[in-house]
């Protein structure tokens, strides 16, 4: 017989048998993150022996299908099966609290226990499972904040093109901005679908051929003339940025169904993992900005400005400015050559969005849930679209006023290191917030809904107190107060709304179409980018914060009244409730993806969705199509971590109950 046991920091097993792992079974090799759920198989020679043999990492299949093998695994649910989130205000901080405090000493040991059989063992599964699943976003990050930080060396290295434009043509100049952003937009749609299409595997290797050709031609970008090479390097930004588009709906999409492929604890800590991939964007734009001060200081010495001449300021070399970010893009091509072949022999397509198409009995596009997403969900698309537009009007505002700060606090005509170097600053800031985000969405009280909204409201206090002070803080006995101000909006901005916009895009909607509404969404979000940047062109130093905190405003109220909370839901509901919508049966699902718990304030108040919600007529509902059988082999839905730790728990309810039960016999 096999039974299957979570591995413990201690190395008991959690289960009502007291036979202890020994050592030979604790030195298994771990395969997966220390922050995945670990089922490791052993199979004991007897019934009552001591001698256990690991044979290996358990499948899901195994937890679904074998008679024999109980998933023992943490509870997600109370003990009595009841949902998490109909208990009492007083049961549920207990719950919280309690659950939380068992799984941060459960992969606090689990990271140690790592660490003292291979030191890098943690280091390894963390690039494994987070940084090669966002190690596109790495890409854009690294390129589409270079543009700002290539256009500060530019302004001083071609100034008769990129400053008075005497020898180029201004609108190709400004277009190198609008044009990568467009491209990025563009491919947002279009890989969005076909990611729904073809697959997520598919496209992510289409994207990535064609940002590996936008990349090459950044690098040897030319013309005959400079204003020739001006043009070569916009039309080469709009190749990369079409390319790299795709990484946003493919990575969010990947990240998201792959903490599904485990649904016992999937829920748990999906949130974390898709911001963890998303912080590699961060990472992007930290490295480049390390890569180009490095360059800079190789190929022009001190990185100073080159020394006036006739009391007239000289610009900097042409080739130190050339080689400097030349470089900085070509070290990225064996990257993408890498990526290239881990996605076709290593990376393997997951099975959540052929076994739905399967299901509903689609092959190719599924065109009736497209529709059923605009009918149906035009309010959830609205929202993860709105607070994306709002996201980027700040954050892509941010970057775009950076020479402005930099000016204020360094004084007109900064040099490009300094220049980078306040950027570097702020890029470091960005990364804690990243951090912070994903380390803390996925707790239950805080969750994405109130961390999006209250990271909006940080923003706009934040730029309300510059705009309305922004005279005084100018002044040098304030200045420090300034560069606080700054960094700490950088911080806010994502330390929620950056994050979870990318998070909910792609948790707020069915498998079917979710690679699509996220690509629908994350496109609102450039039009937000490309609107603040035309309309800086156009603005005060000071009305370009006037202009920034009621677009984040906005972005708090879309939140509270559009947002649907998914903390805690397993998506597999989600997906079942989805069934019942394309079959025209919306109104007969009863189960917690309906809960007011998981339901926007439009959904509940408008649409009284929450009506729905009755967990004794989805039980009931979910055990006559077989999802509550013996084993979980129902196989007329997918059959929810919810379901599954659910029916364990009143089974082991039950059980107490009847020991109780007969204890109170026998002693009367």
């Amino acid at each position: 017989m096999s039974y299957i046991y979570r591995l413990m920091p201690s190395g008991e097993i959690p289960t009502d048998n007291e036979e202890p792992l020994n050592q030979h079974a604790r030195q298994i090799s771990l395969e997966g993150s220390p922050t995945d759920v670990l089922h490791i198989k052993f199979k004991a020679s007897g019934q009552h022996s001591q001698k256990w043999e690991p044979t290996g990492i358990a499948e899901e299949e195994s937890l679904a299908e074998s008679d024999d093998v109980p998933p023992m695994v943490q509870p997600l649910v109370p003990a009595d099966g009841s949902y998490w989130a109909d208990l009492s205000p007083s049961q549920r901080r207990r719950f919280y609290f309690e659950d939380e405090k068992r799984e941060i000493s459960y992969e606090a040991g689990l990271i140690w226990w790592m660490f003292k059989n291979d030191p890098l063992s943690p280091v390894r599964a963390y690039f494994r499972d987070y940084a090669l699943t966002g190690v596109g976003l790495f890409l854009e990050g690294w390129v589409i904040f270079s543009i700002s930080n290539n256009t500060t060396l530019f302004k001083q290295s071609y100034r008769a093109c990129w400053s008075t434009f005497t020898e180029c043509n201004e609108t190709w100049t400004q277009a190198t901005t609008y044009l990568q952003l467009i491209g990025i937009l563009l491919g947002q749609l279009f890989f969005g679908f076909m990611g729904d299409w073809i697959g997520r595997r598919y496209t992510m290797l289409t994207d990535l051929g064609i940002t590996l050709l936008g990349l090459v031609m950044l690098v040897v970008a030319n013309g005959t003339t400079i204003n020739g090479w001006v043009i070569m390097y916009a039309i080469s930004q709009f190749v990369f940025g079409f390319g790299i588009g795709g990484e946003y709906p493919m990575t969010s999409t990947r990240a998201t169904e792959e903490s599904e492929t485990n649904r016992l604890r999937g829920q748990r800590h999906r949130g974390r993992k898709v911001m963890l991939a998303y912080t590699m964007q961060g990472w992007g734009q930290f490295c480049n900005l390390a890569t180009l001060i490095l360059l800079f200081l190789i190929f022009n010495s001190t990185g100073n400005p080159p020394p006036e001449r006739r009391g007239k300021r000289v610009d900097y070399s042409h080739g130190a400015a050339g080689a400097t970010w030349r470089v900085a893009f070509a070290v990225l091509i064996p990257l993408v050559l890498y990526i290239i072949y881990y996605r076709i022999w290593v990376l393997k397509e997951l099975k959540a969005l052929s076994n739905a198409k399967t299901a509903a009995g689609v092959k190719g596009y599924d065109w009736v849930s497209f529709r059923l997403l605009i009918t149906n969900f035009w309010h959830r698309l609205f929202g993860t679209a709105g607070i994306w537009f709002c996201n980027d009007w700040y954050f892509y505002g941010n970057g775009v006023f950076r020479s402005t700060f930099v000016s204020i606090l360094a004084g007109p005509g900064a040099s490009v290191m300094t220049n980078w170097l306040y950027s570097f600053i702020n890029a470091g800031v960005q990364l804690f917030g990243y951090y912070f985000a994903a380390l803390s969405v996925d707790f239950k009280p805080w969750g994405r809904r109130r961390m999006t909204t209250f990271s909006f409201i940080m923003v706009a206090s934040i730029f309300l107190c510059v705009a309305g002070a922004f005279d005084k803080l100018q002044q040098k006995s304030h200045i420090h107060w300034f560069q606080f101000l700054y960094y700490f909006s950088s911080f806010w901005g994502l330390f929620g709304s950056h994050t979870t916009s990318f998070l909910l895009a792609a948790e707020s909607y069915p498998v079917q179409v979710r690679s699509t509404a996220h690509g629908i969404s994350a496109a609102w979000g450039k039009v937000g980018s490309i609107g603040v940047t035309v309309w800086f062109n156009y603005a005060s130093t000071r009305g370009k914060f006037w202009i920034t905190w009621p677009v984040a405003l906005m972005g708090a109220f879309i939140t509270w009244f559009f947002i649907a909370d998914t903390t805690g839901l397993d998506l597999a509901e989600q997906d079942r409730r989805w069934q019942y919508i394309r079959a025209g049966r919306g109104e007969d699902y009863h189960g917690p993806a309906v809960h007011p718990r998981h339901l926007s304030l439009w959904e509940k108040y408008v649409l009284k969705l929450h009506h729905q919600y009755n967990p004794e007529a989805d039980r009931k509902q979910v055990a006559e199509l077989g999802l509550l059988a013996a084993g979980g082999k129902g196989k007329a839905g997918p059959e929810s971590a919810y379901s599954l730790q659910k029916r364990d728990a009143e089974m082991r309810a039950a059980e107490k109950n009847a020991a109780l039960a007969e204890e109170g016999n026998g002693k009367a």
